[in-house]
């Protein structure tokens, strides 16, 4: 066994053996490994039942007899516009297990996992036969394996809905029905790696049980065949990654033209487009003290706090450089207002250009 698996078989130990933190502690219980074969898809009724983990299963049925329609597609259609009306999602929400009856008080849930609990309690209730599928990102899963540690977390609850005699997959987040599916598939929407099922979602460990989650997911993906993962999405030679506002994002893009450089601009769906730009060059505009990039990945793309706060000190406006692990080139690109942004990216070079 060479040292870098050595490495991950004894942190895989770690994770599962480390108390978890949660809202209802287990001493001593411990964590299941995920399982890709528990559902028994030739008995579609033993999917209805109304786990007492998943919240008071008269609240349940009593919301779902008020959206229950004529048809299993007008069904989840109801479901899916009632919890758009009536549900928001915030993301702190997230790291504390979150029932059924908890999102509805709060009328908050936390991410896909406490979504598709409720969704999923709901299309039980109203006769769908139901089960909860937990997936990772496949470059997530790549990036896990070469650092060793978590950085990220990329993930989604899909559900498999049994329609009209046969299984399909639904994204209950994005409302998008999958037809042409078989429960047997691995490799989902994009580019996920199924790796758990579960027909009561506080057993399978989502992500509302946070701790213990992370520690079940190291764990299984410390020794996981990377052979099983489809090619990732790749990076387009020459193409620079920006994460910016206008109208920063146009300046950087004719300064990046002018070296024979594509870009690609962002302010959004920040997993999908910083995953692209590993490797590559990764912009990054920071107008004041407010980058562009939400807090939530500041650790790992940006400098430190500090290095930052003392480099404005004596420059107020400028570049600051860090080069990642995976190779990706990172350039934080700040000044006091967006004219000495702008101003900073019309010098701007690369470090390949240097």
């Amino acid at each position: 066994m060479n040292t870098r698996r050595l490495y991950l078989a004894l942190m895989a130990t770690l994770y599962l053996c480390l108390p978890g933190r949660t809202d209802e502690p287990q001493p001593g219980k411990p964590i299941p490994e995920p399982r890709f074969d528990r559902i028994d898809y030739e008995r579609p009724q033993d999917y209805l039942d109304l786990h007492e983990s998943l919240g008071n299963p008269e609240h349940i049925r009593t919301l779902a007899a008020s959206l229950r329609a004529d048809s299993s597609d007008r069904t989840l259609l109801a479901i899916g516009r009632w919890m758009n009306s009536n549900l928001t999602c915030d993301n702190r929400a997230a790291y504390a297990w979150r029932d059924f009856d908890r999102v509805l008080d709060t009328k908050v849930y936390g991410g896909c996992a406490d979504h598709a609990l409720v969704f999923g309690a709901l299309s039980r209730a109203c006769g769908i036969p139901t089960v909860w599928v937990k997936t990772m990102d496949a470059d997530w899963i790549r990036e896990f394996r070469e650092e060793g540690a978590f950085t990220s977390w990329r993930g989604h609850v899909f559900l498999e809905v049994h329609l009209g005699g046969r299984w399909r997959l639904l994204d209950a987040s994005g409302m998008r029905l999958y037809d042409d599916y078989d429960p047997a598939m691995r490799i989902l929407p994009g580019s996920r790696y199924a790796y758990d099922k579960g027909g009561d979602p506080k057993v399978m460990i989502l992500s509302t049980d946070w701790e213990r989650w992370k520690r079940q997911t190291a764990a299984y993906f410390a020794r996981f065949d990377l052979s099983k993962l489809p090619v990732g999405e790749g990076r387009t030679l020459g193409m620079v990654y920006v994460v910016a506002n206008s109208p920063l994002y146009q300046a950087v893009g004719r300064r990046m033209q002018a070296f024979g450089y594509q870009s690609l601009s962002f302010n959004t769906d920040f997993e999908r487009h910083l995953a692209m730009a590993r490797g590559g060059d990764l912009i990054i505009t920071c107008v004041g003290d407010r980058p562009t990039l939400p807090e939530l990945y500041h650790a790992r793309y940006l400098p430190p706090t500090n290095e930052i706060r003392a480099k404005r000190k004596t420059e107020p406006k400028g570049v600051i450089r860090k080069r990642l692990d995976d190779g990706t080139r990172v350039m934080l690109v700040y000044g006091e207002d967006v004219n000495e942004v702008l101003e900073v990216v019309e010098g701007l070079q690369l470090e390949s250009r240097q």
